[in-house]
């Protein structure tokens, strides 16, 4: 047969429109709505990014209270929440529990309708119980018991609360929220592509929330930040990240966190989650892992195998110490990353639903030219 004439994996294949977030990934910039995210990283709260990618401006003081008093009443874990966390299996990865979990949660609530408004109710209720949930069932693996929600806290001081019981401190705070907001849209990604397609075919809001959550565990997509922490730990000590790394390139393996399907020069996240690893480390939170990524990172700036291909560290990089210096348990990195991303799933399912139509690309045959059937007795 032919040369396949369409780009593998739909590279550069426009096949949708967003007001959402805008990437220029040769000069290595991003925007949500216009925002440029050095302007929203460090400013303003993962509520105001969540209500900005819902009514495509930032909130005044009067929307943001309402807003988060909203998403906050959501919080709370019921008694059959509650059974649920506890009826799902305690073994597995966090990201097998998320996904039932939703599912579950999914399930048992009213059928929303397939309209913009519809998906606006659903995504702020997954958004409110997907921390307490995944914490709750972690603490339960843990031995420990569930910790109710504080209304009166930030959505982000909340996931630290309900996931450790504790009060987290500003430091910690800030950076989980800053975290957040990096990771709440990148346009038509992997796990955003899923939910599309599932709306595109009348899917409910629920399927398409369900099939982002199973899509963003991939390697090659949410899960990186795992196999990024991994290796930090792995390396141990910034004096063992140059041979570390030759080691792996001589292997022929990958080194995760590092190289983007669009940026060509470094992810403009990167510089605001390197930021909160330091100011982390400098409040005696992780600061030997800020010292191993800052390592690797030195060894990928000037290293041929990279310079050559234009890989740089992209925003699983310094996400990994950040949520390990923040306590999150491996299994729950991409877990925190989906905590991100629902504010951006649940706006391009506004968006599909308001100029669907089915996603069916076509694939290029590739098999053997055509043929006959021999009798069975002949073959």
């Amino acid at each position: 047969m032919g040369a396949v004439t369409a780009p593998q994996g739909l590279e550069n294949v426009v096949v949708a429109r967003t007001a959402l977030s805008a990437i220029d990934g040769v000069a290595g910039k991003l925007s949500y709505a216009g925002y440029s995210i050095h302007d929203l990283a460090e400013r303003v709260s993962f509520e105001e990014v969540f209500y900005l990618l819902l009514n495509g401006d930032l909130p005044t003081p009067a929307q943001l209270t309402a807003f988060s008093t909203e998403l906050a009443a959501l919080r709370t874990l019921d008694a059959v929440d509650l059974a649920t966390v506890y009826g799902i299996p305690s073994q597995g990865h966090g990201m097998d529990a998320l996904r039932t979990l939703v599912s579950a949660l999914v399930q048992r609530l009213p059928k929303f309708p397939f309209t913009t408004e519809g998906a606006t109710q659903l995504g702020m209720i997954i958004a409110a119980k997907m921390p307490g949930l995944i914490a709750a069932w972690h603490r339960a693996r843990s031995g420990l018991p569930p910790v109710p929600a504080d209304l009166s806290f930030g959505h982000a001081e909340n996931v630290l609360w309900m996931l450790h019981g504790e009060r987290p401190t500003p430091a910690a705070t800030q950076a989980l929220n800053t975290y957040m907001v990096l990771l709440a849209e990148h346009s038509l990604n992997a796990s955003t592509f899923a939910a599309r397609v599932a709306i595109s075919a009348h899917s409910t809001v629920g399927d398409g929330m369900v099939a982002a959550i199973a899509t963003l565990r991939g390697a090659l997509h949410g899960g990186a930040n795992q196999e990024a922490m991994e290796t930090f730990l792995a390396i141990g000590a910034p004096e063992n990240a140059a041979a570390y790394v030759d080691g792996l390139i001589e292997r022929h393996e990958r080194l995760m966190g590092v190289g983007h399907r669009l940026y060509k020069v470094e992810d403009p996240r990167v510089r605001h989650l390197s930021g909160q690893v330091a100011a982390l480390a400098a409040h005696g939170q992780g600061a030997q892992w800020q010292a191993v990524a800052d390592a690797v990172a030195k060894v990928i700036a000037t290293h041929p195998h990279f310079t050559k291909r234009q890989l740089s560290p992209n925003v699983e990089f310094y996400s990994a110490p950040l949520l390990y210096a923040l306590g999150f348990p491996l299994d729950l990195f991409t877990c925190a990353f989906a905590m991100s991303r629902i504010a951006g799933w649940t706006a391009h399912i506004r968006e599909q639903i308001i100029e669907n139509r089915l996603i069916r690309p076509k694939a290029e045959y590739s098999g053997p030219e055509p043929r006959t059937v021999v009798p069975l007795t002949e073959r």
